[in-house]
């Protein structure tokens, strides 16, 4: 079962994908489709390094090693 996020740590939020009529096919130094592009990679590094951390904030924090007694 999935644990809840915490709530302090909201998830990255995807970007928005632009639409088919957006980009207007010139050649533009600034795209929209590229920088959708760059702006993907970067949330599905967010998200990535997210649900890191929400693993390890789940994980049962680990306990002492017990040394083994000796028998008389």
């Amino acid at each position: 079962m999935p644990t809840p996020p915490l709530p302090h740590d909201p998830p990255p939020q995807a970007p928005s994908k632009p639409g088919n009529d957006e980009c207007c096919h010139s050649g533009c130094t600034f795209c929209i489709l590229e920088m959708y592009q760059e702006d993907l990679a970067a949330y599905e590094e967010a998200l990535k390094a997210w649900q890191q951390r929400q693993q390890a904030a789940a994980a049962p924090a680990p306990q002492g090693v017990r040394k083994a007694r000796k028998r008389a």
